[in-house]
Protein backbone atom coordinates (compact mmCIF):
# COMPACT_ATOMS: atom_id res chain seq x y z
CA UNK A 1 0.00 0.00 0.00
CA UNK A 2 2.87 2.42 0.68
CA UNK A 3 3.82 2.37 -3.01
CA UNK A 4 0.24 3.22 -4.01
CA UNK A 5 0.14 6.02 -1.45
CA UNK A 6 3.45 7.42 -2.72
CA UNK A 7 2.20 7.28 -6.32
CA UNK A 8 -1.05 9.07 -5.53
CA UNK A 9 0.79 11.75 -3.57
CA UNK A 10 3.27 12.29 -6.43
CA UNK A 11 0.36 12.65 -8.89
CA UNK A 12 -1.15 15.39 -6.65
CA UNK A 13 -4.66 14.17 -7.44
CA UNK A 14 -7.32 13.55 -4.79
CA UNK A 15 -7.82 10.00 -3.56
CA UNK A 16 -9.85 8.09 -1.01
CA UNK A 17 -8.57 6.58 2.22
CA UNK A 18 -10.11 4.47 4.92
CA UNK A 19 -8.61 5.66 8.18
CA UNK A 20 -8.69 4.37 11.74
CA UNK A 21 -8.37 7.09 14.34
CA UNK A 22 -6.38 6.71 17.54
CA UNK A 23 -9.69 6.07 19.30
CA UNK A 24 -10.52 3.18 16.96
CA UNK A 25 -13.11 4.96 14.81
CA UNK A 26 -13.16 4.18 11.07
CA UNK A 27 -13.83 6.86 8.45
CA UNK A 28 -13.71 7.07 4.69
CA UNK A 29 -12.13 10.34 3.54
CA UNK A 30 -11.43 12.09 0.28
CA UNK A 31 -8.06 13.83 0.56
CA UNK A 32 -5.93 16.17 -1.54
CA UNK A 33 -2.30 15.30 -0.79
CA UNK A 34 0.25 17.93 0.23
CA UNK A 35 3.18 15.82 1.43
CA UNK A 36 4.01 12.36 2.67
CA UNK A 37 6.89 10.64 4.45
CA UNK A 38 7.30 7.18 5.98
CA UNK A 39 5.15 8.01 9.00
CA UNK A 40 2.65 10.73 8.02
CA UNK A 41 0.46 11.98 5.20
CA UNK A 42 -0.42 15.67 5.20
CA UNK A 43 -3.47 16.42 3.09
CA UNK A 44 -6.58 18.56 2.79
CA UNK A 45 -9.41 16.41 4.17
CA UNK A 46 -12.80 17.00 2.55
CA UNK A 47 -14.62 15.43 5.50
CA UNK A 48 -13.16 17.86 8.04
CA UNK A 49 -12.61 20.68 5.52
CA UNK A 50 -9.11 21.41 6.75
CA UNK A 51 -5.52 20.31 6.38
CA UNK A 52 -4.92 17.21 8.46
CA UNK A 53 -1.98 14.97 9.28
CA UNK A 54 -2.67 11.23 9.11
CA UNK A 55 -0.50 8.44 10.49
CA UNK A 56 0.40 6.18 7.57
CA UNK A 57 0.13 3.17 9.90
CA UNK A 58 -3.57 4.04 10.48
CA UNK A 59 -4.43 4.26 6.77
CA UNK A 60 -6.11 0.94 6.05
CA UNK A 61 -6.96 1.42 2.37
CA UNK A 62 -6.04 3.75 -0.49
CA UNK A 63 -7.99 4.06 -3.74
CA UNK A 64 -8.17 6.45 -6.66
CA UNK A 65 -10.92 8.99 -6.43
CA UNK A 66 -13.78 7.99 -8.72
CA UNK A 67 -15.80 11.21 -8.47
Amino acid sequence: MNSMLARYVSERNPFMIIYQSGRGQFTQRRVYPISCDKETLTAFCCLRRQIRTFKVSNILSVAKNTA
